[in-house]
C-alpha cells in the first residue's frame, strides 16, 4: 500500500516494530527496505525491538538466506528481544553461521536472546564468544553448549531458559560462568535428556521461581531425586510452575516442594477438561497436593485456556473453590485474578455466538450449494 511521506513516517515506527521473518522470500526484500532507507539517512530499522527468525519453508540455498540475514541484522541497532524458532527441513542439519551473531550490532539494547527448539544452533565457541560481547543480557536460553573454561560473566541475567546439559564428552560446561542475577530458571525437559545436577547446586540459593516443563519424560525415581535437589538448594524459593501435556499427568506425581514455596502455578498444554475431571482435580488431586505441602497459599493456572475451560465447568468449580477455599488456599489465573465460574449471562452469550457462527456458516453452505 502506498501511502504520503507524512503518514508513511508515522506507520514505521509500528510497522518494524516486531518483524517476524517466516517465509524465506521475505528476507532479501526486507533486506532492500533497510539498506536503501539507511542510505537515505532515514533508517527504519532503528525502530525494531524485537526480531523472530522462524523460516518454516525449504530453501534450495541455505547459506543465501544465512548471509541475508546477517545483513538484515547490521541494519536493527536497537534490537531488545531475538527469538529464533526455525523449522524449515533444509536447516536442520546446518549450525548457525557465526556471521549472524557477529552482525548483531546493539549498542546494549539487546535483553533476550532464546531459542525455542534444537534447530541450527551455535558452535561452543561461537556462543561463548557471543555472551562475552553481551554482558547486558537478562533472558537467555541457557541450553546452548559454551567453551570449557569460557570465563563468561553475566551480571544482568534475570531469567534463565534451560541449563547445559552435562555429559561426558562436554563435562562440566558453566563452571566458570557467573550468573549472579539470576532469579527464575526453565528447565524444558521435552527431549527427554536429564539437567545437570551442577545446575541446582550452582544457582539454587539465587532462585525465587523454577518452571519444570513436559514431565512425564521422568521416571518416578528421578523426579523424585530433583525435587529433593530443589528442596536442598533452593532455599529462597518462593514459586514453582509444572508444565504437563495433558490433566491427567498431574495424577502420576505429587511433589514435596520446599517449605518457602507459597506459590504452586500447573501450565497444561491440552486445554480441554471434562466436568468429571475438573471435580476430581479439586477434590482429590490438589487437595493431596496440599496435603503434601502445608506452607501453600496459592494455586495459579499459568495458560489462559486453562482457566477458561475450569469456568466452563461452573458447577464443579463452584464446589471446588469452597474445598480450596476450606484449605486456605486461593486459586487464580497468570495475572493473578481470582478464578470464578462463569456467569449465567456469559455461558448465555458464548453459546449465542457459537450458534451465530454456526448459522451463518450454514447460509454461506446453502448459497454455495444453489449457485
Amino acid at each position: 500500500m502506498r501511502v504520503c511521506k507524512a503518514w508513511y513516517t508515522l506507520a514505521c515506527p509500528f510497522l518494524y516494530e516486531y518483524i517476524i521473518l517466516g517465509r524465506n522470500r521475505v528476507l532479501a526484500p526486507l533486506c532492500a527496505v533497510l539498506s536503501r532507507t539507511a542510505q537515505e539517512k532515514r533508517q527504519v530499522g532503528r525502530w525494531t525491538k524485537r526480531l523472530d527468525v522462524r523460516m518454516w519453508d525449504t530453501t534450495e540455498t541455505p547459506e543465501t538466506v544465512f548471509a541475508t540475514l546477517a545483513d538484515i541484522l547490521t541494519y536493527l541497532p536497537n534490537l531488545c528481544n531475538l527469538t529464533f524458532s526455525i523449522t524449515g527441513h533444509s536447516f536442520f542439519a546446518l549450525l548457525l553461521p557465526n556471521d549472524i551473531l557477529n552482525s548483531i550490532t546493539t549498542s546494549g539494547s539487546l535483553k533476550c536472546v532464546r531459542w525455542y527448539n534444537s534447530i541450527t544452533k551455535p558452535l561452543p565457541q561461537h556462543w561463548t564468544e557471543f555472551l562475552q560481547k553481551h554482558p547486558e543480557i537478562e533472558v537467555l536460553d541457557g541450553e546452548q553448549a559454551v567453551s570449557l573454561r569460557p570465563h563468561i560473566k553475566l551480571d544482568a541475567v534475570k531469567i534463565l531458559h534451560g541449563y547445559p546439559i552435562r555429559t561426558a564428552q562436554r563435562g562440566t560446561t558453566w563452571s566458570e560462568v557467573d550468573l549472579p542475577a539470576v532469579r527464575s530458571m526453565f528447565c524444558d525437559f521435552t527431549s527427554g535428556t536429564e539437567i545437570d545436577d551442577d545446575a541446582f547446586s550452582r544457582l539454587g540459593h539465587n532462585l525465587t521461581n523454577i518452571q519444570l516443563s513436559s514431565l512425564d519424560h521422568f521416571t518416578e525415581s528421578r523426579l523424585t531425586d530433583i525435587f529433593a535437589q530443589i528442596r536442598t538448594r533452593c532455599t529462597h524459593l518462593t514459586q514453582l510452575v509444572l508444565v504437563v501435556r495433558s490433566w491427567s499427568l498431574l495424577v502420576s506425581y505429587t511433589p514435596t516442594l520446599p517449605s518457602t514455596v507459597h506459590i504452586l502455578g500447573i501450565r497444561v498444554m491440552d486445554g480441554q477438561i471434562s466436568d468429571a475431571s475438573v471435580k476430581r482435580l479439586f477434590t482429590d488431586l490438589l487437595p493431596l497436593y496440599i496435603t503434601h505441602n502445608p506452607a501453600l497459599k496459592t494455586i495459579k493456572f499459568m495458560e489462559k485456556r486453562n482457566s477458561q475451560a475450569l469456568r466452563f465447568c461452573s458447577v464443579s468449580l463452584w464446589h471446588g473453590l469452597r474445598v480450596m477455599e476450606n484449605l486456605g488456599v486461593a486459586v487464580r489465573d497468570l495475572h493473578d485474578r481470582l478464578i470464578v465460574p462463569l456467569t449465567c449471562s456469559e455461558v448465555a452469550g458464548h453459546w449465542r455466538g457459537e450458534l451465530d457462527k454456526l448459522s451463518s456458516t450454514s447460509a454461506l453452505d446453502a448459497l454455495r450449494s444453489t449457485s
